[in-house]
């Protein structure tokens, strides 16, 4: 009876743990619930018809800060008021938003609403021309302000397009710097290769090329066109009457207010003199880190002056004439990061930091790493210079100055029968690895 009882026992336990186990197996194979995105959307305190829709808080706040500074910055050129009159909303898409399998580059459309119109605009987190498109929206939209401050309503036969593609890009170009002297640049190699487009081949472009260098060599012709309109005084004011009359039913002719051809010319001719003074070239900025590379000084009041590298300055004894040298030269080179190419902020940024290792924390060695990874960051910026200039240079010999209208075709041409060679596996081409490269930093 007891060794029945036992097994009886024993049976109930198997059981048990039978009838558990499966139920434990269920609770450990339920996958988590998906975790939702918090995608929410915010408007902009002072301009309530812009908003942004965006799982990124960072992304949200930049874009309403980007739609307050535009309209901060053209107020005065296009004699804005007060009131946002065009809705734009903006929907900055993170990965683990639900629209991202479906929706993955820029897009915008324009919805007529009756008495107003509205943008709508989405574009993936990740593209890096982010800050270019929503400009480029909120630039359009406080056109309009301009272009239909008459109009009452709107419908599907509204000219949405009435504010050319010209001058939206003019525009927003002028809102940011260019401390590279790009559109500087282009416009010079025009002049000098006589290839500049002329005043009515501008104005006459309705759409921003896809390819990022022929974008930026129209955004280029964009920009000076704009700028000799806008300039203060008579021509701007000539400028806003312009615009202010362009859907009017008898619009002003634009010969009235536009240059000639002959003062067209003349003003790309002058464009490659501009904010020279204000900030430095590539090229002019490396001259000048040459010359910071030494310090003089002399020992004493009637000692010889000596002159040596900065590299040979950190194994030089710590006296007061050295250390002042050292602190000169530190000013010096913070004064010519203020006015340095991009490029080598990160450079000059590692020679104040030796000098500042050698002088305030008498650290000479510290101070000899960081000269060596600046002399291996100077040379690696140089070699990458080298290559984005032999890709401007190559883009240039490849075009067709027969016409102007096909005066890219032997860049696609070519960059087709580079592609065609690519693919063929006998027949590696390191230079179109090269060029790549560079039009992805573009």
């Amino acid at each position: 009876m007891k060794r029945r009882n036992l097994l009886l026992a024993a049976a109930i336990l198997v059981v048990s743990f039978s009838t558990r186990t499966p139920a434990r197996a269920q609770e450990e194979s339920t996958p988590p619930a998906p975790v939702v995105p918090a995608i929410s959307t915010s408007t902009s305190t002072n301009y309530p018809q812009v908003s942004c829709t965006s799982a990124d808080a960072l992304a949200v706040a930049n874009t309403l800060q980007l739609a307050a500074d535009t309209r901060d910055q053209l107020a005065d050129v296009l004699d804005l008021g007060t009131t946002w009159r065009f809705a734009v909303h903006i929907h900055v898409i993170t990965p683990d938003d639900p629209l991202a399998a479906k929706i993955n580059r820029e897009a915008s459309a324009v919805f007529s609403q009756g008495a107003t119109m509205k943008i709508e605009a989405v574009l993936p987190s990740s593209d890096p021309d982010w800050r270019e498109f929503i400009q480029r929206q909120f630039v359009t939209a406080l056109l309009w302000e301009k272009v239909f401050a008459t109009t009452k309503s709107f419908d599907k036969n509204t000219r949405i397009d009435a504010a050319p593609l010209w001058l939206v890009e003019g525009l927003r170009e002028s809102l940011n710097e260019d401390p590279g002297h790009d559109r500087e640049s282009i416009v010079r190699r025009a002049v000098q290769s006589k290839s500049a487009p002329t005043l009515d081949e501008v104005t006459g472009w309705h759409e921003l090329s896809g390819d990022r260098l022929l974008g930026l060599w129209q955004r280029a012709f964009c920009f000076y066109l704009v700028d000799s309109l806008t300039q203060k005084g008579a021509r701007r004011e000539d400028f806003q009457q312009w615009l202010a009359g362009l859907t009017s039913p008898n619009p002003s002719p634009a010969q009235l207010h536009f240059p000639t051809e002959t003062a067209w010319q003349r003003e790309l001719v002058d464009a490659s003199s501009r904010s020279r003074a204000i900030v430095y070239t590539w090229a002019e900025t490396s001259d000048e880190l040459t010359s910071d590379e030494t310090i003089t000084f002399a020992a004493s009041k009637d000692g010889k002056v000596q002159t040596c590298t900065l590299d040979a300055a950190t194994t030089l004894p710590q006296s007061k004439v050295v250390t002042e040298a050292l602190q000169e030269k530190t000013f010096a080179l913070t004064e010519l990061e203020l006015r340095a190419h991009s490029s080598w902020h990160p450079i000059l940024d590692l020679y104040r930091a030796a000098l500042t290792a050698l002088v305030n924390e008498n650290n000479p060695d510290k101070a000899k790493n960081l000269l060596q990874e600046a002399h291996r960051l100077r040379i690696a910026e140089a070699a990458n210079h080298q290559k984005i200039l032999d890709y401007v240079n190559w883009f240039e010999v490849t075009k067709d100055y027969a016409e102007p209208a096909s005066r890219f075709e032997k860049y696609f041409s070519t960059a087709r029968e580079m592609e065609r060679v690519e693919a063929d596996p006998a027949h590696r081409n390191p230079i179109r690895t090269n060029l790549l490269q560079i039009e992805s930093q573009l």
